[in-house]
């Protein structure tokens, strides 16, 4: 059985993820550039030393920009879905002045310095840690490329799924081809949580609910795009000062 944690920075308050194996150990997005990707790998090394995949969930600022801090840490492997792999270079400048400067003062000037190599994720390729494995999917609505991940019964889902904020219908996303990617989800067997890019972990009602809403606007652009909130996650055993919380 893998252990599985999640780690919230700002900026954007995003969910990275670590699953750790006997192996080797998996780290799911990576911040918004250096300062953010330093606290995330600070936190990782806190846990584990072992050798670590990086794995982004989708081409979005919040969640790609640090991947150049770990490869300048010593990580070589680096994961994404197809989608990903095409665009990233075109997505980093087109969304480098997103990054609020104030949050990432040390962000190189060419957004070129950003981009690592990412090796694509084929549908249902698992990553093998040792004695655990994580299984890739590659679907999409918030944008062309959304990665999730299913380790035993968890699913880390990035921003297909968003707890306590409504869903960030970008320019990149398609309400109704996201409302299907999550009935998708849903449809995995054995899955008991959903785990998303920002905000709490969920239960399968909350991602029906947030289903049907993005299937309403898909039907009528003027329906109103609404915020899920859930009961606290009860979370396993905390990990000391590192600030990962421990989900299985």
């Amino acid at each position: 059985m893998s252990r599985v944690y999640a780690f919230t920075s700002d900026p954007a308050a995003l969910n990275s993820y670590l699953v750790v194996g006997a192996e080797r150990a998996l780290v799911v997005d990576t911040g918004a550039g250096p300062r953010q990707a330093a606290g995330i790998l600070a936190a990782v090394r806190a846990v584990t030393e072992l050798p670590l995949t990086v794995v982004n969930t989708h081409d979005h600022w919040d969640h790609f920009f640090g991947n150049a801090t770990f490869r300048a840490a010593g990580v070589e492997d680096f994961r994404a879905g197809v989608g990903f792999v095409r665009d990233q270079a075109g997505s980093a400048w087109y969304q480098y002045h997103s990054v609020p400067l104030e949050a990432e003062p040390d962000l190189p000037p060419d957004p070129g310095q950003l981009i690592v190599d990412v090796r694509p994720l084929g549908a249902g390729e698992a990553i093998e840690l040792g004695g655990a494995s994580v299984v890739a999917r590659e679907l999409a609505g918030h944008t062309d490329s959304d990665l999730v991940l299913i380790v035993d019964d968890v699913a880390l889902v990035g921003d297909l799924v968003e707890e306590g904020a409504p869903p960030s219908v970008g320019e990149d996303a398609t309400p109704g081809r996201w409302a299907q990617a999550l009935r998708d989800v849903l449809a995995l067997p054995g899955i008991a949580v959903f785990c998303p890019g920002h905000g709490q972990p969920v239960d399968r009602a909350f991602v029906q609910e947030q289903a049907a809403n993005l299937a309403e606007l898909a039907a009528d652009p003027a329906a109103e795009v609404r915020e899920l909130a859930t009961a606290p996650f009860a979370w396993a055993e905390e990990t000391g000062t590192a600030g990962l919380r421990r989900l299985r």
